[in-house]
């Protein structure tokens, strides 16, 4: 039904996002990871690079400070460990930039919720 080549049907942009939030996982403590996720603002893809921009979400003033660390050290290793799995996966080189944003109460919110891809009841 599909072509051999196809890894998958998932939209780039959705496997982007699942790696930065792996990353996250990967290098912040367990107190955070759940109450953030990321946005994919945009993917531009280029023959030798694809431009990713992103934009990791959390709901207090203080999650964004444990996500930026201290003089930006936490945000730089979750790019940097993001960009190594994003390049694997991809093949090429990925530029990538990374924002983070306070938005209260989305994990509560059924509209965000919703178009950040999950499915509410």
């Amino acid at each position: 039904l599909f072509d051999t080549q196809i890894i998958t049907t998932t939209h780039l942009r959705e496997i982007y996002k699942e790696f930065i939030r792996e990353s996250i996982f990967e290098n912040i403590s367990d107190e955070i990871p759940y109450e953030a996720d990321v946005i994919s603002d945009r993917v531009e893809e280029k023959p030798n690079v694809d431009v990713i921009k992103a934009t990791i979400i959390v709901e207090k003033s203080t999650q964004k400070g444990m996500i930026i660390g201290k003089k930006g050290k936490k945000i730089k290793e979750i790019g940097m460990y993001a960009r190594r799995l994003l390049e694997q996966f991809s093949g090429k080189k990925i530029y990538l930039e990374l924002y983070v944003k306070i938005v209260p109460g989305w994990t509560k919110n059924k509209r965000i919720l919703e178009e950040l891809g999950y499915e509410v009841e």
